[in-house]
């Protein structure tokens, strides 16, 4: 490990985006069956996760932009205390379309804490650490994200919905307090080395450069797993007689899995190509999630979903550290905010899309298939997008 990760504004960021997604995680798993117990179908089910990529599809490019010019912190406190009030709108929710825009409020605050925290941490990343420090940072999402579905499914069974929604409050407010009083209002450029010494790109220019095309691309491939995984896994497994605490069981595996395996991975993409260290990730995921969608085996379920969050390790961690270097030069914000773009691109297409395919054809099942399906056609796509470097930006 690198002893400069004891820093004090890594170890800030790091503690408060787990708090978060710890608050997050608790309402994403439940939200499809709570919008079920309100009359939700499929595609609508879909709409009530994928609804959440919309605003964060349309305003993540921007705040990014904007973080590198005002800065990062304030756009983190107001992402964390977006999500406090979305915490509460769910709490007082007893209609679908209420569930709805809140969690389209909660978008706001998604391309607000993600894009922007991982701004941040580019900024103070070293370079050449680009994986080992990513790899460690990913663990705090990851661990937030695998916790919060374990304990969301026992504070379901015990006491409801209700006190799941006030646990992501307490837990948004607590974060958004550890940001403002200790994390450093400008993070310490290590190495910045922008094109035509700029601070940063619009995001027309940005996007003219095809590698970062290719990053967003290869973050919505990646999302389309979360977007159709967190949509209908947790019903597939309730109608398959799961309890509720297994279920955050299945999700805080995959999440562990993946947790565990980033700081690893993330030594090995500081000396392999990171390019096709993340295309092997993505393919074994494509080829676990096509064996899940054959399996009714509460036991193999758990197997799976382990293999999914460590070839998702891989992926993940070969492909922030290619977005931390690419973010040097053409703006760390504008590049990050781009990609978050993506990946809500991703989530929500592969929500609503699975749902469809899930109305249309009455099985459960069916969303393994086609999601895998279509991170497949995003790989091809992303192998040659990603083969011709442009200018100076290049993939290693």
């Amino acid at each position: 490990m690198d002893l400069r990760m004891l820093s004090k504004p890594f170890l800030v960021l790091y503690f408060s985006v787990l708090v978060a997604t710890m608050g997050i995680s608790l309402v994403s798993p439940i939200l499809p069956i709570f919008a079920k117990d309100l009359g939700a179908t499929g595609i609508l089910i879909g709409l009530t996760f994928g609804v959440f990529a919309i605003t964060s599809m349309i305003i993540s490019p921007f705040v990014g932009m904007w973080s590198d010019r005002y800065g990062q912190k304030p756009f983190i406190i107001l992402g964390l205390l977006v999500y406090l009030i979305a915490a509460f709108g769910y709490l007082i929710s007893d209609q679908l379309w209420q569930v709805i825009a809140f969690r389209a409020f909660s978008g706001v605050g998604g391309s607000l804490i993600f894009s922007v925290a991982r701004a941040y941490l580019g900024l103070i990343t070293p370079e050449g650490y680009e994986g080992r420090w990513t790899g460690v940072f990913s663990s705090a999402d990851i661990i937030g994200f695998g916790t919060g579905p374990l304990i969301a499914g026992w504070i379901r069974q015990q006491s409801g919905f209700d006190l799941v929604f006030m646990s992501m409050a307490v837990l948004m407010g607590f974060a958004a307090l550890a940001v403002l009083l200790f994390l450093p209002s400008k993070p310490k450029n290590r190495s910045i080395t922008l094109i035509d010494g700029i601070v940063f790109l619009p995001i027309k220019k940005a996007l003219q450069h095809r590698i970062v095309l290719a990053l967003t691309l290869n973050w919505a491939i990646i999302s389309l797993t979360w977007g159709t995984v967190l949509s209908f896994l947790g019903l597939r497994l309730e109608n398959l007689g799961v309890s509720a605490t297994a279920i955050g069981l299945v999700f805080a595996l995959e999440s562990f899995s993946s947790a565990l395996t980033q700081p690893f991975f993330g030594i090995v993409v500081d000396r392999v190509s990171r390019r096709y260290l993340n295309m092997i990730g993505i393919l074994l995921v494509i080829v676990f999630f096509i064996a899940l969608g054959f399996t009714e085996n509460l036991f193999w379920i758990y197997i799976m979903m382990i293999a999914v969050g460590a070839s998702l390790g891989l992926a993940v961690v070969s492909l922030t550290a290619m977005q931390v270097d690419v973010g040097r030069k053409l703006g760390m914000g504008t590049v990050i905010g781009i990609n978050q773009a993506g990946m809500s691109a991703g989530v929500l297409f592969g929500a609503l899309f699975s749902g469809l395919v899930v109305d249309l054809t009455g099985r459960d099942n069916t969303f393994f298939f086609f999601a895998a399906f279509l991170m497949f056609i995003g790989l091809i796509i992303f192998y040659f997008l990603s083969r011709t470097p442009v200018g100076n930006v290049v993939l290693k």
